[in-house]
């Protein structure tokens, strides 16, 4: 099972044709390849040729036309079909709809009205109608990013196997002969999904004839190869897939009509296609170059079944893991969820990988999604089939719409207005939050945390509301068509996938700052109340000088126990930050339908989160990193890496279902033999057990990353994860590169 993977002479020839176009992982996930020089336009001439058609239905025309226009594109010697198209002027996407340069580009914004229902502004809009003008632009940029970046979702890959296409397009006949011709918003959806799927079968065919054209100007094996690939390509365009190249062509066609986003269970839906053939391995070696090449965001292997809860584990599991250590980068990312039964063997092989320097996989705990999910109304079986997708999210595969990052908010700029009677002294604007009292006037600690969860209270309802506002925008644009065509419940209720149209429909907000929150409380209590050792002018007035003459008071400060310490008191206050906040949200519901739940995988946002945040009664000084993670703030954990796992575990995480990632620094001297490595292994597992949810792991030394700033040459394959996602050293900006190094402490 654990063995040295070696490329074939196929997978090699294709690697080495990928290698100069590879573009840095933000290229990769943005997924677009750039324009085209062929004057095609394929969106724009959808909606001018049909101007008095419903938007779904051109937007339908649109998708299927941009790939049906694309020229033929093959690696010599792989074994499936299929390259993203061009932008060609603008394109659709799961996060917006159609986006375009609508403001410069003549074509475009002549078609605006037609092709973007709703812009941000019909959010950013209701925001001034409900806070007021200055109070909305100072949220918008010092507290919150709300509407929803990215929109993830994993389709029903499990689906797309049984039914195929053809079984798709009569199931959406099906219903589409059942819904009354008066339900006009049902049958446009209808129509729309016809056109996808249909338009999906016709580039499959394409694609078929086009390797038939190449096959006949190229000799000897190649020419054999095309013709192979032109027949699998026939084989799928309409009927389930039988083979596993007839499984692999499918499911990667779809994905990248799905922007290459995230693949879920991969090791289950394509396991019973896997006959043990030796030429399969590099089948699925071919798939994981393209998942490196266009940036697949996270495949999620092992964890249980859903039926009997036993181990998921199989040989495509251990074939996922070698072929992602031989090719050695950060995509695709992996997710390997772990359970009371993982073996031993297999989480020490992991530890082997993050010793070779890679910070793939993430670890997730089936035990605690499991029960969290089952807390939120998902029924056993389906929360037993959870997927990890973008870069720590969760999602029920097939079944689900969590919003993935409805938005983002910063509580530890809260606490910052709370200070302050509901000011932002740092940036100088006027009243913004609730004026409920100075630090200056809280003389018990009891009313200090009475105004800070007021001002969090005020500010969660109309954050909430913007958030749905930005699902409106969503609904509006139809960003997830493709997906919705391939989401249980969506064909048969007659709902796009942002409506409401899938089994769960659950709010993901992702949160800042409750570590600097719960240290800065439990700095606070101590000092100031319990102590007495710190007034609070004392303390106004070492903030307001951002701590510049009073490194005494500072030191006192940081002196308190930090959560990440395994201090049960500190890890408390910060617990009861997060538990009031998810909690809180918790009272809302989605335009979708459902709770909104908590998460924290902020990739970069705590950094750049931290940077318009002042200076905070934990020691913090403004600007400072607020930390990416549900981990401890960056470098306040002092005590060792176990310590910090456990205070981790102590978080309400069971609130926090949308995804909630903890940083794991493990030095690479000490994943490097078998003892260490168990270990290590050993931790992890016991840390998945206790109340950890997600883990992911940077090896690479404090040492290696400061060099890397001076002599950048030299470290061209240093692979960090950031916050959610890994990444290359030398491609973070130097902000990031300054958060990574100080998370070894100062």
């Amino acid at each position: 099972m654990f063995e040295t993977f070696i490329f074939n002479e196929r997978n090699l020839k294709v690697r080495q044709q990928i290698l100069p176009r590879l573009r840095d992982k933000e290229a990769r996930e943005g997924t677009d390849t750039g324009p085209a020089d062929d004057n095609r336009f394929p969106f724009f001439e959808a909606f001018e040729n049909n101007p008095g058609d419903p938007y779904i239905v051109n937007l339908a025309r649109g998708i299927v036309d941009s790939w049906l226009v694309c020229d033929p594109f093959f690696n010599e010697g792989e074994y499936f079909a299929g390259y993203q198209r061009p932008s060609r002027g603008c394109a659709e996407h799961f996060s917006c709809g159609i986006f375009a340069d609508f403001d410069d580009d003549p074509r475009a914004k002549s078609l605006k009205d037609a092709m973007k229902p709703l812009t941000d502004e019909y959010m950013y809009a209701h925001g001034r109608e409900i806070m007021g003008a200055e109070s909305h632009e100072w949220a918008e940029r010092y507290l919150w990013g709300t509407g929803g970046y990215q929109g993830h979702t994993v389709p029903s890959y499990d689906k797309l196997m049984k039914l195929g296409i053809g079984g798709t397009v009569e199931q959406i006949k099906h219903y589409d002969g059942i819904t009354p011709e008066g339900d006009i918003r049902k049958k446009d959806f209808y129509k729309a999904c016809l056109i996808v799927m249909e338009g999906f079968s016709a580039w499959f065919l394409k694609l078929a004839r086009d390797a038939e054209a190449l096959a006949d100007t190229v000799d000897g094996e190649w020419s054999c190869q095309l013709r192979e690939i032109a027949q699998t390509c026939r084989d799928v365009s309409w009927d389930a897939p039988k083979t596993f190249r007839q499984a692999g062509q499918l499911m990667w066609g779809f994905c990248l009509w799905d922007w290459v986003d995230c693949v879920g269970r991969f090791d289950q839906y394509m396991y019973p296609f896997r006959t043990g053939a030796e030429e399969e391995k590099y089948m699925l070696a071919d798939l994981m170059l393209k998942f490196w090449e266009h940036g697949v965001h996270n495949i999620t292997i092992g964890g249980v079944k859903p039926c009997d809860g036993s181990p998921a584990e199989n040989e495509l599991t251990y074939l996922i893991l070698n072929i992602l250590r031989a090719n050695h980068d950060v995509h695709p990312r992996v997710s390997l969820r772990v359970h009371d039964k993982t073996p031993d063997s297999l989480l020490e092989y992991v530890t082997e990988i993050w010793g070779d320097q890679m910070s793939d996989p993430t670890v997730a705990s089936d035990k605690q999604i499991i029960e969290g999910l089952m807390g939120y109304g998902v029924p056993l079986e389906d929360a037993r089939n959870y997927s990890v997708l973008g870069c720590q999210e969760i999602e029920i595969p097939g079944k689900s719409n969590f919003g993935c990052e409805d938005g983002v908010i910063n509580l530890a700029k809260l606490f910052e207005l709370t200070l302050y009677n509901g000011r932002d002294r740092i940036h100088s604007t006027g009243q913004v939050g609730l004026d409920l009292g100075y630090i200056t006037d809280y003389d018990t600690f009891e009313k200090l945390w009475d105004a800070y969860t007021k001002q969090v209270e005020y500010f969660t309802r109309y954050f909430c509301e913007l958030c749905n506002y930005g699902v409106d925008i969503r609904v509006a644009n139809v960003a997830k068509l493709v997906k919705s065509c391939m989401t249980e419940a969506c064909i048969e209720r007659g709902l796009q996938l942002d409506d409401g149209g899938s089994v769960y429909n659950y709010g993901c907000v992702e949160t800042a700052g409750h570590a600097a929150v719960g240290d800065s409380l439990y700095a606070m209590k101590k000092l100031v109340y319990d102590e007495k050792k710190i007034t609070p002018h004392e303390l106004d007035a070492a903030l307001k000088a951002n701590f510049e003459g009073y490194e005494d008071v500072k030191k006192m400060l940081q002196d308190v126990p930090k959560y990440g310490n395994d201090d049960v008191e500190a890890d408390a206050m910060s617990a009861r930050v997060l538990e009031h906040f998810w909690t809180e949200i918790g009272k809302y519901t989605t335009r979708r339908g459902q709770p909104f739940t908590g998460a924290c995988s902020l990739l970069g946002g705590g950094t750049g989160m931290g940077e318009r945040t002042g200076p905070l009664p934990d020691g913090r000084r403004a600007g400072e990193a607020l930390g990416n993670t549900v981990g401890p703030r960056t470098a306040a954990d002092r005590s060792g890496v176990t310590a910090m796992l456990t205070s981790t575990a102590r978080m309400p995480l069971h609130l926090g279902m949308g995804g909630s990632g903890c940083n794991v620094l493990f030095p690479r001297e000490i994943l490097q033999t078998p003892e260490s490595r168990s270990k290590v292994a050993g931790l992890v597992r016991t840390f998945m057990t206790m109340g950890g949810q997600l883990a992911q792991i940077t090896t690479a030394s404090k040492e290696d990353m400061i060099d890397a700033k001076i002599h950048p040459e030299d470290h061209e394959n240093l692979i960090v994860r950031v916050g959610g996602f890994s990444k290359k050293f030398n491609e973070c900006g130097e902000n990031t590169q300054n958060e990574l190094i100080k998370r070894y402490g100062d």
